[in-house]
């Protein structure tokens, strides 16, 4: 739990810094990649730091590829 924490703080910290000078200069498609990207980085880190297991992205593209290699299974014959 503290190094989730930790994680966030460091997360707000670059942020307080570097989000400011993006508003001030008014560019806001920086500003909303550069949130997301921190966001994003963000999460990762925290589940980085507690170890968790997240699943493989292959297994995303089995679950969608099954049913259509089944399908083309069907319509070729094989």
């Amino acid at each position: 739990m503290l190094i989730t924490l930790a994680v966030i703080v460091v997360a707000a910290i670059i942020g307080w810094i570097d989000l400011p000078g993006l508003i001030h200069r008014k560019e806001w498609r920086e500003t909303a990649v550069y949130s997301v990207m921190l966001l994003t980085a963000t999460v990762f880190s925290v589940i980085a730091s507690n170890l968790w297991e997240i699943p493989s992205p292959l297994y995303i593209i089995m679950w969608i590829y099954d049913p259509v290699n089944h399908i083309l299974a069907r319509l070729t014959g094989t």
